[in-house]
């Protein structure tokens, strides 16, 4: 990921509650809710799924195509999640304006 005035993000968190699924293996397949987005990863809030520092998981939201994703830190509530390829463009407002509630500023995990 690349460094900016939003530490190590490659942009500003949107905070949201939006529904995905989660792939951990072709058979385990999960419903997760994310907390907040941006072009380079996200939050997975609420989730009974353990996770592991480095596993590799997909994320599949809305409409697009599976994201293939590496889990970042932990969290007792929480689990952050970078996206080996950042999504494009608008995409993040898009997706915060179509699927998501937006609850205010995301705080910096």
């Amino acid at each position: 990921m690349q460094g900016n005035d939003n530490g190590d993000r490659l942009d500003t968190r949107r905070t949201v509650l939006l529904q995905a699924r989660c792939r951990k293996s072709r058979w385990h397949v999960f419903p997760v809710e994310l907390g907040d987005i941006s072009q380079g990863g996200c939050s997975i809030v609420g989730s009974s799924e353990s996770f592991a520092r480095g596993e590799q998981v997909q994320l599949r939201v809305a409409h697009l195509k599976p994201i293939e994703a590496e889990v970042r830190w932990l969290l007792p509530d929480k689990v952050g999640v970078e996206f080996r390829a950042a999504l494009k463009g608008n995409l993040v407002e898009e997706l915060g304006e179509s699927y998501g509630i937006a609850i205010g500023p995301a705080s910096q995990a």
